[in-house]
């Protein structure tokens, strides 16, 4: 008798498990199956009601199909019309429903369905031309904004002046990035007159850094520059050659034009910081006969020897908010820069005739300019060069401009000797002056 009960309970628990399988099985079906309703809740004036898709899965989502019914017509077993006209309005339906549902198996064997928000699942099940939902999701004008945020000086204004040229083409607000092709990327190309090889390559890289941004986002998986070259030209060296720099330290100048030339060199001989940089420094920058700041552009710290050239140019444009006194008179760094480098273009040599020195009816020097195209900028490049024309190793020279050079896995583990950097500018400046 016991023996009789035991084997009935373990007949029961396997009956059981059997009954629930099936009853697990039929709920799944009846969740993934999307089907046909009539919405009785919003009946209109005349007393049809919206025929629904309601869609499986757990979505508890419901798509209009365009058909409004009465309820007398409306079989809620079948899920079919009846009446007049019933046979066209169920093969309507009945194609509707089967686009629904092979584009929920589109979506399920891409990954995407348990990915999709309410309002994205409904704009790709209604949208069958999309291959991502666009609810949602930032277009490249606004992923240009978040990716600017990101940057600092003068590369967030190169972003900026990149997401200008695309508003000027079309309306990135409205752009979305499965939009944008290979032939999208030449027409926005052409659209650049005016610009320069460079420049033009420029704005193609600052949207690609944008797309590559979306793409460690998920926001796109569409990449137009796969294969994509970017044409752009060698850039031309703007350097002083070191014969005309030694004649512009030479040269007799009125005071405002000195002022011009000697912050220029002050440029140069603090291993030619920007003057982003140099017009941001105050006293505290000043540290133990160091000049030391992060640089604008990357934050990268520099720690840089005062020699006895640049304490002096210090020393005679003290000032009070600034470290110099010519930053104390404008607001925006860039006014200065703009008549620096307008001083430096006529500045040089006095023009003669005949031998003899030409005048203004100001008694002021006709000069002839020593280097027209000359800007705060080659400072920095002179420095560079002179000092590869030493022979002073390329990653002294990387690492005193704050360049990547080598293996950036070594740079972790081994701290460059300022030493080293220092010695190096000791050396352009005495080759400059004619030190030995």
């Amino acid at each position: 008798m016991w023996s009789l009960v035991a084997v009935n309970m373990v007949d029961f628990g396997i009956f059981r498990d059997i009954l629930q399988r099936i009853i697990s099985k039929n709920e799944v079906n009846n969740m993934a199956k999307s089907k046909l309703r009539l919405d009785m809740r919003r009946k209109l004036k005349d007393g049809t009601c919206p025929v629904q898709i309601a869609v499986g899965y757990g979505s508890n989502l419901y798509l209009a199909t365009g058909i409004y019914l009465a309820p007398e017509d409306w079989d809620v077993r079948t899920q079919q019309a009846t009446g007049k006209g019933a046979k066209r309005v169920n093969s309507v339906l009945e194609t509707l429903l089967t686009r629904t549902a092979n584009r929920i198996l589109e979506l399920r064997e891409s990954g995407q369905f348990g990915k999709l928000s309410s309002a994205q699942l409904r704009e790709m099940l209604t949208d069958l031309d999309l291959d991502s939902p666009t609810v949602g999701v930032p277009t490249v004008g606004a992923m240009f904004e978040t990716v600017i945020a990101t940057k600092e000086g003068g590369t967030a204004t190169l972003f900026n002046q990149t997401l200008k040229k695309l508003v000027a083409f079309c309306d990135p607000y409205q752009l979305r990035f499965e939009k944008v092709t290979k032939l999208w990327l030449d027409n926005f190309y052409a659209s650049l007159t005016g610009l320069s090889v460079n420049s033009r390559a420029m704005h193609l890289r600052n949207l690609r850094n944008v797309f590559n941004y979306a793409i460690d986002e998920n926001i796109t998986a569409n990449y137009p520059f796969r294969n994509y070259r970017i044409v752009s030209e060698e850039t031309a060296m703007r350097v002083l050659p070191v014969e005309k720099m030694r004649l512009l330290l030479s040269l007799p100048l009125s005071a405002y034009d000195t002022e011009y030339r000697d912050i220029f060199m002050l440029s140069f001989y603090l291993v030619g910081i920007n003057m982003v940089d140099l017009s941001a420094l105050t006293k505290e920058n000043v540290v133990e006969g160091r000049i030391e700041y992060r640089r604008a552009k990357t934050g990268k710290f520099y720690s840089i020897k005062i020699e006895p050239e640049a304490q002096a140019i210090l020393d005679k444009y003290k000032g009070k908010k600034h470290l110099l006194a010519p930053f104390d008179k404008y607001e925006n760094y860039k006014d200065y820069v703009a008549h620096l480098n307008a001083a430096l273009r006529k500045v040089g040599p006095i023009k003669k005739v005949g031998g003899k020195p030409q005048y203004t009816k100001n008694h002021l020097p006709v000069m002839v300019p020593l280097e027209a195209g000359i800007t705060s900028y080659w400072a920095r490049y002179s420095w560079a060069t002179y000092a590869a024309d030493l022979d002073i190793p390329k990653d002294t020279i990387s690492e005193a401009l704050g360049h990547k050079y080598g293996s950036a896995i070594t740079g972790v583990y081994i701290k460059f000797s300022r030493d080293k950097i220092d010695a190096a500018n000791r050396k352009v400046i005495d080759w400059l002056l004619g030190i030995k």
